[in-house]
């Protein structure tokens, strides 16, 4: 395992180089875990801060590589201190490590560093300074050797992304500084080109993602309210629906080998956009009627309107992806029969649409009233299906699952909705803000409350027998375990109940001559670099590989299977990319430490400005939106509060292949 040799974090000083180390480490701070770092690397640079892992280094060449990184790609030219700044530090760097530099220059740089780290417009180029800053101070002795000898040629490579701590949080690594920057400038479709680099269902995703990025946003942790990053999202793919713009997407030639894509969801989706992007004629497979996978099945449309839906699907479809509905893999055709039809590789993105069973008694006896379970609930009222609902339902989660149906409940006429959740609201997984709005709607909510049995007469359920619970030692997931309370049962009326709790997927197509396997949990095994499976050739990404997870996971999951495949058929192997290199370090760090940046306090700071919201009143009489999202004066001052907090990461590796 790889050891700091050399680091400043943050707050946080370790140098062990002369052989006594030193440690300056506040309360507070931590370095990220050197587990986290390949066995190659040699340094690693960011807006956080330097580590040095390798003795034979040299401070100088990396530094001058950041400089030119920024100045090449990262820059965004819109404050002279950035553009003049930069380009200053580049030159002189350049000059010293020919060999020709003075003594003067080291005054110079230190000077300019300074300008930098105190003026420069955001964190790319104030990175810059202060990095330079450090290498003056802890690394003087390389520019002072540069500046007599030169700098030897580089035996690393270097290897930039760029981040900030809400892209590092994003599954899909969007660039959400630059996206939110060209909505501030009313640039909308710069805004929508940058979103779908990345992932192809913006209107979707700025409606319904749970926003982890929001989570991770440096305005809030400096106090104030978030970024709504979500839906200024949103805001981008609304305003080209809203105009009728034409998708600037070009349609390609698909020149290179056919790929089977099966399952029509956000993996599918996103597996097919890229591999068409690639040149691959895809046909896309879905068991169900319609695609779209949980998000048209399992989303209602007071969430996620359908136009918004059908119009993202038909642009991917319109860029040449084949659509085949009601093709059920497992019935009729197999994994088999697909290469059999000369397709080179297959990508499995099946999803997870089978309920989970409460297992009370009661449940699976036939009682009239009680359902199977809440995505099939919801996958029912998607396509149209008559369902049968009583007067008092019982939704039994705390989910997002179990929000959507006790709302869905309240929209088709059901006089009372109450959720029964057996840990306390903060213990929730669902979104606070669809719990919100569902109290404001008039759902009912019992915490630490448990069922046991559900309660019939004549086969037609008439209550469920509950017990009180109480949180007691925190369990695997880090939340406090809920435990009995003795003698507390007690019955809620009830005419219907539904089980909201989870869901897993059905891997019933599978057959031993598949070669597939299967893990403990029901999911199906891959290689987390490559996303192959156990059978060559066969990829899988989604909830059927990670368990339920969300939307833009999904999304992530499909593009980097994509780019995968690709690989795998014109080379008959499977390396991750450079890029997705640099986006698994940075992952590891993240998880590690949480931010790669130190973010500068804003210099104005708004309120969050409300979204507009159909009254409960109203909107519970039928399925329209309930958010309209912003307009463009307040996604306008929204998008101004960003701090563009960009920084690049830098990695210095050993010269062969990550």
């Amino acid at each position: 395992m790889k050891s700091i040799i050399f680091g400043r974090w943050g707050d946080a000083l370790t140098d062990s180089r002369t052989g006594s180390e030193v440690h300056e480490r506040p309360k507070d701070s931590l370095f990220p875990s050197e587990a986290g770092f390949p066995e190659n690397i040699v340094a690693v640079m960011s807006g956080k801060g330097f580590l040095q892992f390798a003795e034979d280094f040299n401070f100088v060449p990396m530094m001058r590589e950041y400089v030119k990184q920024i100045q090449a790609k990262y820059c965004c030219g819109k404050c002279i201190t950035g553009i003049k700044g930069s380009k200053t530090i580049l030159v002189t760097l350049d000059r010293i490590s020919r060999g020709e530099g003075r003594e003067s220059d080291l005054d110079l740089l230190s000077r300019m560093a300074d300008v930098l780290n105190d003026a420069a417009k955001c964190s790319v180029c104030q990175s810059a300074g202060e990095l330079l800053r450090d290498g003056l101070h802890h690394y003087r002795g390389h520019f002072v050797q540069a500046i007599e000898t030169g700098v030897p040629p580089d035996r690393v490579r270097y290897l930039g992304s760029i981040s900030a701590p809400c892209m590092n949080t994003c599954p899909c690594h969007i660039n959400i500084p630059g996206y939110v920057e060209m909505l501030q400038e009313l640039r909308y479709a710069e805004s929508l080109e940058i979103i779908r680099e990345e992932m192809p269902l913006p209107g979707i995703t700025g409606r319904i993602c749970p926003a982890p990025c929001e989570k991770a946003c440096s305005v809030a942790n400096l106090g104030d309210a978030a970024i709504p990053i979500k839906t200024l999202k949103r805001v981008a793919a609304d305003y080209e629906l809203i105009h009728g713009l034409p998708v600037p997407l070009e349609k390609r030639k698909l020149t290179e080998p056919p790929v089977a894509v099966i399952g029509a969801g956000p993996a599918g989706l996103s597996a097919a956009y890229y591999l068409n992007r690639l040149g691959h004629e895809v046909t896309l497979m879905e068991g169900l009627p319609i695609s779209g996978g949980m998000v048209s099945v399992g989303i209602p449309p007071y969430r996620q309107p359908r136009d918004v839906l059908d119009r993202e699907i038909a642009i991917i479809r319109d860029l040449g992806v084949n659509l085949e509905c009601g093709a059920v893999l497992g019935k009729e055709f197999t994994i088999g029969d697909l290469f059999k039809r000369g397709f080179k590789a297959v990508f499995l993105g099946i999803g997870s649409h089978r309920s989970l069973p409460i297992g009370i008694e009661g449940e699976n006896e036939g009682i009239l009233g009680v359902f199977g379970g809440g995505i099939d609930f919801l996958r029912d009222i998607n396509l149209g299906k008559t369902v049968a609902l009583g007067d008092h339902v019982v939704i039994v989660g705390g989910g997002n699952t179990a929000i959507d149906c006790a709302r869905t409940c309240l929209r088709m006429g059901v006089s009372q909705v109450s959720i029964v959740y057996r840990r306390t609201e903060a213990e929730m997984p669902a979104d606070p803000e669809e719990v919100e709005d569902a109290r404001e709607e008039g759902i009912n909510f019992h915490f630490l409350t448990q069922p046991i049995a559900v309660l019939s007469q004549d086969r037609k359920m008439t209550g469920l027998r509950c017990l009180r619970m109480e949180l007691g030692e925190p369990d695997t997931s880090g939340r406090r375990r809920p435990v009995p309370v003795e003698g507390s049962e007690f019955d809620l009326f009830a005419d219907c109940l539904i089980p909201a709790i989870g869901q897993k997927s059905s891997l019933d197509f599978l057959s031993p001559n598949d070669g597939i396997e299967v893990t403990r949990r029901g999911t199906i095994r891959v290689d987390p670099r490559t996303m192959m499976t156990t059978r060559i050739g066969v990829f899988a990404a989604g909830d059927a590989v990670s368990g339920p997870l969300t939307v833009v996971h999904a999304l992530a999951g499909g593009k980097r299977a994509a780019h995968m495949i690709h690989q795998f058929i014109a080379e008959g192997k499977c390396v991750p990319s450079e890029e997705q290199w640099m986006h698994d370090l940075i992952a590891n760090i993240e998880k590690d430490y949480g931010v790669l940046v130190t973010a500068r306090v804003p210099g104005r700071s708004e309120s969050k400005v409300p979204r507009s919201k159909l009254d409960a009143r109203e909107r519970i009489a039928h399925f329209h939106e309930v958010d309209s999202g912003f307009t463009q004066k307040t996604s306008f001052i929204e998008a101004g509060r960003c701090l563009r907090c960009f920084h690049l990461v830098l990695a210095a590796v050993n010269e062969e292949t990550p």
